[in-house]
């Protein structure tokens, strides 16, 4: 019986890890290049593709991109920042590990912070942390305004996202891989892949 139960655990397993790999190798990707040409890599064809995303790269220096797919309740969200010298939003890797490692206000109710823990990245010695925690819906579209609007009793969704903090050139460069718990290790293949591409191009000094 202890034999029969382990064979079928060794099973499902390998069918998830077999299942796994087969979605990476089935997603097709594209070469992209950031903004301000600082670095490239690839990313999932079809995903949709936010640049700079909450900041002006003319004022803060930082060049980079959010990749994503799915909506508000299955969203999954792969993206890179390079943060030179001098930027205005970080002022080196440690204030950043610093910001997003560590709850500023406190564990608020079902956010969780992992241990930061070292990591080799390219023959880079990286950091690398995790976090948990909740996503509200910030606007709905309201179809008798035709607009968005904030929602009286916003949606929620749990989250789990992973970080790699690496040096680079003057300055760093922070990945974040973020999805539903759930999807986590589905798509963990092709965050892996993006991160495994990335290079700087020649002009960054």
């Amino acid at each position: 019986m202890f034999r029969k139960r382990a064979w079928t655990s060794l099973a499902a397993i390998s069918i998830l890890m077999f299942s796994l790999s087969g979605y990476v190798l089935a997603q097709e990707f594209t070469v992209y290049k950031s903004p301000d040409q600082t670095f490239q890599c690839v990313i999932p064809s079809g995903w949709n593709v936010l640049e700079s995303p909450g900041y002006s790269r003319e004022v803060s220096g930082v060049d980079g991109f959010d990749a994503y797919r799915g909506g508000f309740e299955n969203r999954v969200t792969i993206s890179i920042r390079y943060y030179p010298k001098g930027n205005k939003l970080h002022k080196d890797m440690e204030t950043y590990i610093r910001t997003f490692s560590q709850p500023v206000l406190g564990i608020r109710e079902g956010q969780s912070y992992g241990a930061v823990k070292d990591l080799e990245l390219k023959g880079t010695k990286a950091k690398n942390f995790e976090r948990s925690g909740y996503d509200y819906e910030s606007h709905v579209y309201n179809p008798k305004l035709d607009r968005y609007v904030e929602p009286l009793h916003p949606r929620k969704v749990e989250y789990t996202e992973r970080f790699i903090v690496m040096p680079g050139k003057s300055g760093f460069v922070a990945f974040r891989y973020k999805a539903r718990p759930d999807l986590v290790k589905q798509y963990e293949g092709v965050f892996n892949k993006v991160t495994d591409s990335f290079s700087f191009l020649n002009q960054v000094k």
